[in-house]
């Protein structure tokens, strides 16, 4: 259905629940998904910058000793998102408006790739 609403071709469309599941399973980015860690979680989160509105892919407030961890997740399925200068910048961006909406709050950044793998820049 989301394939169809996107205007995706179903031989594109093949490959999706395969990555979605090695992100979901992923050790490195489950937390991101669930557990008792897990606080807040909004997908395709708008938030406006200098008048532009940013659309966060993923964000996520974890509980941990020192308090709560917000993560801005940036999915980039395909290559090496952090050697890539332009998303290193888009994911500051959206990390720094984060963080001027929770002030005294730890923000972070990173990528979520399609190996399920967590990438911080």
């Amino acid at each position: 259905a989301a394939a169809r609403a996107f205007g995706l071709e179903a031989s594109a469309a093949r490959p999706v629940p395969a990555l979605v599941a090695r992100s979901l399973d992923s050790p490195a980015c489950a937390r991101f998904f669930g557990g008792a860690a897990l606080r807040w979680a909004g997908n395709e989160v708008p938030v406006a910058v200098a008048g532009e509105t940013l659309r966060i892919d993923r964000l996520v407030a974890l509980q941990d000793p020192a308090g709560t961890s917000w993560w801005v997740l940036d999915y980039k399925l395909q290559g090496a998102p952090a050697a890539d200068a332009a998303n290193r910048e888009q994911l500051q961006r959206y990390v720094d408006a984060v963080q001027r909406l929770q002030p005294g709050e730890r923000v972070r950044g990173a990528f979520i790739t399609g190996a399920g793998e967590l990438v911080e820049p």
